[in-house]
């Protein structure tokens, strides 16, 4: 049943490949070369050495997990918004919600389909990585483990969003606004030291932070072990409770409300 959801996902996906890879491929590069040409000039302009725990030699590389990051987190909290929106307006949602699938096996295969989707845009980066700044293969595998894991408990996320695209797409707003603050606050470009001081706390409640900041350590190497593993637990916690909770307010908001738009 998982294979089959992730194979009907990738088929959807590939309708126009060199589209979509093209996509894939540029999407999360707008913001790294913005970016990079940010911290370029202040490096040069200034004369500074260091920024926080960025320094010349390594604000390309986390950069690149940045955008790493940012590009899995952008398309897996929205995933189920298209996925849905599609199925509505293509009337095939009645068969989706009535087939015997489980939400978490829906979510399992999804989230295999999204892995396999950003593969080649993660290896080219992975693969810039270990060749222009000899990270090694070691900690490129902890990357990819803890994207995974942070995709997964985003899908929970996106899975509540999905509802409302069934039920009632007029509060859809509601979860741009919060999806845009989410993304501030995961600091995918930046220090979490850039922004206010009063912030600093829903940074660190926020589990795509942690996941960011545990593969930013195979470039900098700034956090301790027990911090390390403090945030593997969080995020851990965040990927298995977000996904059931996820799950469990789909199915009562789509059997009291039923299919708004239809």
């Amino acid at each position: 049943m998982i294979w089959s959801i992730t194979k009907k996902d990738l088929k959807i996906s590939f309708r126009f490949p060199k589209n979509f890879i093209a996509k894939r491929l540029i999407e999360p590069l707008r913001l790294f070369i913005l970016m990079g040409l940010v911290y370029q000039s202040f490096f040069v302009l200034t004369g500074n050495q260091t920024v926080g725990n960025w320094s010349r030699a390594n604000y390309v590389p986390t950069l690149l997990i940045g955008a790493i990051f940012y590009s899995g987190f952008n398309y897996a909290s929205g995933r189920f918004r298209t996925i849905f929106l599609n199925d509505k307006y293509w009337r095939t949602i009645q068969i989706f919600l009535t087939a015997p699938v489980s939400k978490i096996d829906y979510l399992i295969g999804s989230s295999l389909a999204l892995v396999i989707e950003l593969l080649i845009p993660v290896l080219l980066y992975l693969g810039a990585l270990h060749i222009l700044y000899h990270v090694s293969l070691l900690d490129l595998l902890l990357v990819l483990a803890v994207l995974y894991v942070m995709l997964f408990g985003v899908l929970g996320f996106s899975l509540m969003q999905g509802a409302f695209v069934i039920s009632n797409e007029n509060y859809l707003f509601i979860f741009d606004y919060f999806l845009a603050a989410w993304m501030l606050l995961s600091c995918f470009y930046y220090s979490n030291l850039a922004l206010p001081v009063r912030l600093q706390f829903l940074i660190k409640i926020n589990p795509v932070y942690h996941a960011v900041e545990i593969a930013r350590t195979a470039v900098l190497h700034h956090l301790s072990p027990g911090q390390m593993l403090s945030s593997a637990l969080y995020l851990l916690t965040f990927s298995i409770v977000a996904p059931f909770l996820g799950a469990a307010f789909f199915r009562k908001m789509v059997r009291e409300m039923g299919i708004r738009g239809f």
